[in-house]
């Protein structure tokens, strides 16, 4: 299992040049007042560390959102890179008189990159209809490129001040490329894609967030995929609010990984294996979000 550790700071990026013709209208319906119009939200990650150990992570996301009476336009696009540094000493001279020499070898450690786009129109009160776009890069996971393209349809169950649910289901079709080839399976195959969203309002000052979604595999059905991701926004004041979060990645059949062969003494053999990487990836964050 892999862990990372991931300190962000949410912060509204400016897209004058976008947002600056804007109108947000607000309109009421039963279940409360909705805002219209386009809405961008974005956020940087960094982590740096110096002296006896070096690494640092950088991170940028952003989300892109249009929303209309009946229907909502989204994109979505963010990028983590972790470098770490790997530092080796060696001492010339003597026990009485030496000198230290010391070498760092940098080496990327984590890598994940991607991109997603999704046009939801509301059919009824309950009922609509979606068509979106994923791609995915993670090259620590063994995928060097994931484009899922998915179609179907939802249910919003609940939507009021303090309660929202939906769920939705999808055919998909996926084009994949992993860093190491598997020979064995197909890398272009259809599926299917069941997930829900839910927001509820615990307090006047703290909101409990869930996602999950599930991917299966029509080809290979022992390949079932879970992105599953609880935060819990605590507003700081009217413009700030505090947000940790855990993200859980699981895989059934992971990608493979090449390894060097040793014999049982050790011995390098010049020959390389193939096994599977870990199946569940997890990511904790903490976010201070701001509201303009």
């Amino acid at each position: 299992m892999r862990h990372a550790i991931r300190v962000s700071t949410t912060l509204l990026l400016g897209a004058a040049a976008l947002l600056a013709g804007r109108t947000a209208t607000a309109y009421a319906q039963d279940d409360g007042d909705k805002e219209l119009g386009w809405f961008l939200t974005g956020e940087i990650t960094g982590v740096w560390t110096a002296g006896n150990s070096e690494s640092n992570t950088v991170g940028l996301a952003g989300t892109l959102r249009h929303l209309r009476e009946r229907s909502e336009l989204q994109f979505e696009a963010g990028a983590v890179r972790t470098e770490s540094g790997i530092i080796t000493r060696i001492a010339v001279g003597t026990t009485d008189d030496f000198i230290v020499e010391q070498e760092t070898t940098r080496k990327k450690t984590a890598e994940n990159y991607y991109l997603r786009g999704r046009y939801d129109h509301q059919l009824s009160d309950r009922f609509f209809a979606f068509t979106g776009a994923d791609w995915l890069r993670n090259t620590f996971a063994g995928i060097d490129s994931r484009l899922l393209f998915a179609a179907g349809a939802g249910n919003l169950w609940v939507d009021d001040e303090r309660l929202r649910f939906k769920t939705d289901y999808s055919a998909t079709y996926t084009f994949q490329e992993d860093v190491v080839d598997n020979p064995f399976i197909k890398t272009n195959f259809p599926g299917l894609r069941l997930s829900y969203g839910l927001w509820w309002k615990l307090t006047d000052s703290t909101d409990f967030e869930s996602k999950l979604v599930g991917d299966w595999n029509l080809d290979n059905t022992d390949d079932i995929r879970f992105d599953f991701t609880n935060a819990l926004p605590i507003a700081i004041s009217s413009k700030l609010a505090f947000k940790p979060s855990l993200q859980l990645l699981w895989r059934n059949e992971p990608s493979l990984t090449e390894v060097d062969l040793e014999a049982a003494d050790g011995t390098p053999t010049g020959e390389t294996v193939l096994t599977p990487l870990e199946k569940l990836d997890s990511f904790f964050t903490l976010a201070l979000v701001v509201k303009l």
